[in-house]
């Protein structure tokens, strides 16, 4: 018998037709306490102290409120900043083994800066993607110290930011997938402009755009034959060779129009609070991986594209969903 629990927001309105799908009712509001210490780990990732948590529990007033008033609060702690730097860290692969022990901390301080404003996430990845000259200056432009090969570019590019796997394409055509050879070279094509070379301060590199034409080029294993970039997917007339061929392919990656790229942060964001993305794993989107809930994850992405890639407006709405907050 299926009994109506209150909808917070269109998280809830999907999941409760997904439920009367599968005939399976939900679990109860979790309480206070419960809510609390769990909406700490995920917000700011240390529990609350218990002067926190008395002062929360004796609040009055309306309890979706209180918990709404809670989340705010803990949004805009720098623990907030702290803790979702760790995370983006992670993805960027910020570790002295790559970047060396000054490059680490203000690869990080660029991450923290980038959240502490709320930078939009397609702007993360614009300057990310797009990033050249000192990494000690520059420190987005790290990306490329850590992935200087441009077939290493590319499959990080791909798998982090569409949550494509292109690896398995290197060799011979996507056993699984729609992708062939012949499109990983084309879509690492638009890395092999980009050089790294040492610096003058010691562990700092340069990012560079390389003008020898005969080291911009990436050829074919097979036929040897140079490889023009072009899209993954979509119309590639007009697309230039010349140049930083970086540049046209940010604009094509971070457009709304392109169908994986909000899809796979939302379903990524979605990962941190759930422990399983509605597309698990997050970084494998395919026809033969299909997300658990496709409209909730439709949804997602277009709450994300309408707010202009605001990664916190999408965090705040999942938090403050029921489905969050059941046991």
């Amino acid at each position: 018998q299926w009994t109506q629990l209150p909808q917070h927001n269109y998280i809830d309105r999907h999941v409760d037709v997904k439920l009367k799908k599968v005939e399976t009712l939900p679990s109860e509001i979790a309480s206070d306490a419960e809510f609390l210490r769990r909406v700490y780990l995920d917000l700011i990732g240390i529990p609350p102290t218990p002067e926190e948590t008395r002062a929360f529990l004796a609040e009055p007033g309306e309890q979706r409120l209180k918990r709404s008033r809670c989340i705010d609060k803990l949004m805009a702690r720098s623990e907030f900043v702290d803790h979702w730097a760790v995370k983006w860290g992670d993805l960027f692969q910020n570790t002295r083994k790559f970047v060396g022990d000054k490059g680490v901390w203000q690869y990080r301080d660029w991450i923290r800066r980038s959240l502490a404003e709320n930078k939009p996430y397609d702007q993360w990845v614009r300057e990310v993607l797009t990033a050249q000259g000192s990494t000690f200056e520059n420190p987005a432009a790290n990306f490329f110290r850590i992935a200087k090969n441009p077939k290493v570019a590319m499959e990080t590019t791909t798998q982090v930011f569409l949550g494509i796997r292109m690896v398995c394409a290197q060799c011979h055509d996507h056993p699984f997938e729609q992708w062939t050879q012949n499109q990983y070279y084309q879509m690492a094509a638009f890395f092999s402009t980009i050089g790294v070379k040492e610096g003058i301060d010691s562990q700092e590199e340069i990012v560079y755009v390389k003008r020898n034409e005969e080291e911009r080029n990436i050829k074919h294993p097979k036929s040897g034959n140079i490889v023009p970039a072009k899209y993954l997917f979509g119309d590639s007339k007009g697309l230039s060779q010349e140049g930083d061929r970086r540049d046209d392919l940010v604009r094509w990656l971070t457009s709304k129009d392109n169908p994986y790229f909000a899809k796979a942060v939302a379903n990524r964001v979605w990962s941190y609070f759930f422990g399983r993305g509605i597309i698990d794993p997050v970084d494998d989107i395919r026809a033969g991986n299909p997300p658990s809930n496709e409209p909730l994850l439709a949804a997602l992405t277009k709450d994300l594209t309408d707010h202009n890639f605001d990664l916190r407006h999408l965090i705040r709405t999942i938090v403050n969903s029921r489905t969050y907050q059941l046991t």
